[in-house]
């Protein structure tokens, strides 16, 4: 059987498909998000194409387990959080566009919750929040749990890790204690700036701008603040050593990270064994050198990247084909009963106490096409 799984990156889609187990990879490509966003049949074309089994779509901020032959609008309205009247985002429009496209085809896919909406992470930590880490970051949780299980030879109940996303637009952190998820800090909650996101954001200044759109949370990250553009991670960290302003810029992302992790240490009852740091930047041996260095000696914590199975597809890809292995009752079956995906209920807007916050009327007013 054929297990595939789908990451909608900010800066590529990719896509990893195995057969039977991990060591039979049968797809594993990457197509840029404009591309995508352009035209989303290439990729598309390249899923239908491997007659997978079982498939992890593409969910952005989370979706309840669900197949995709139910989705609505309202669904896939949730996927993106993107208002009609604003700018259209090249990857949220390819997400959309492409979850149509395989709705229309009957594939046998899934949509997967983001990690607000597992039921392993108390209440009071979701309160007023919506990204605790969106669906791909329960996607490459799982796979940092699948890979310190097989590195240690251990049950996924043994495992004790906090996952670090470090990707193109967005960071993450995600806290996971005996297997199972229990805190998460996403993209737009970090305290740091991203590579091109500025995360968290002061409300001071969310009051200022006003009425903005979502553009903006894709920008004023570490390489805005080197060069007010962008170029990609790799020349960025040929010149933090050389430039003060990317010096700067990193400092900042970096420190960003371990109050990140920090974070996560004061949730969790026992010391993780490890941090695990996923992600495109992560793949960066001149900026995962500087993470694993810093980490250790603030926190006396051994950093390490997981030990992937696919060349191309990142991370979130790879831990999407394991999910949809265990959905499809495979080999890692135990790994997602662990995550308990298939008992995530509800929306990622749940946990709004705001007074004049209304669900149906923000859902309205959301693309869905």
């Amino acid at each position: 059987m054929r297990f595939l799984g789908i990451d909608p990156g900010t800066k590529s889609f990719d896509v990893c498909c195995f057969e039977d187990d991990v060591c039979n990879v049968v797809l594993d490509i990457s197509i840029p998000s404009e591309d995508v966003a352009r035209d989303p049949y290439e990729i598309f074309k390249a899923i239908k194409s491997v007659n997978a089994d079982f498939i992890v779509g593409p969910s952005g901020y989370g979706l309840e387990f669900k197949h995709i032959s139910k989705f609505t609008d309202r669904d896939v309205a949730l996927t993106t959080l993107d208002k009609v009247d604003d700018v259209d985002i090249p990857v949220l429009k390819g997400l959309r566009r492409l979850l149509w496209l395989m709705k229309e085809a009957n594939l046998n896919a899934y949509s997967i919750p983001g990690i607000i909406q597992l039921p392993t992470i108390p209440l009071h930590r979701k309160l007023n929040k919506i990204d605790m880490g969106t669906a791909d970051k329960t996607c490459v949780a799982a796979l940092a749990i699948w890979d310190q299980a097989r590195e240690y030879g251990i049950s996924y109940s043994d495992v004790n890790l906090i996952c670090v996303e470090i990707g193109f637009g967005y960071n993450a952190a995600i806290a996971i204690e005996n297997g199972k998820i229990v805190d998460g800090i996403g993209g737009t909650i970090f305290p740091g700036p991203g590579y091109l996101t500025l995360s968290l954001m002061d409300g001071e200044l969310a009051y200022l701008l006003g009425s903005f759109s979502k553009l903006k949370l894709f920008q004023g990250g570490a390489v805005w603040i080197a060069l007010k553009d962008t170029i990609d991670p790799m020349s960025f960290s040929m010149k933090i050593d050389s430039d003060e302003k990317f010096k700067l810029a990193w400092n900042a992302m970096l420190e960003g990270i371990l109050k990140a992790i920090s974070m996560e240490l004061t949730v969790l009852n026992s010391r993780p064994r490890e941090i695990i740091v996923t992600g495109r930047l992560s793949r960066i041996d001149r900026l995962f050198k500087d993470i694993k260095t810093t980490i250790y000696r603030k926190f006396n914590l051994n950093t390490r990247r997981p030990r992937v199975f696919a060349e191309i597809a990142k991370d979130v890809a790879q831990g999407a084909a394991l999910i949809a292995n265990g959905i499809g009752n495979g080999k890692y079956r135990s790994l997602i009963d662990s995550l308990e995906i298939k008992n995530a209920r509800g929306t990622v807007l749940d946990y709004i106490s705001l007074p004049d916050f209304s669900i149906d009327y923000i859902i309205k007013n959301l693309r869905s096409n």
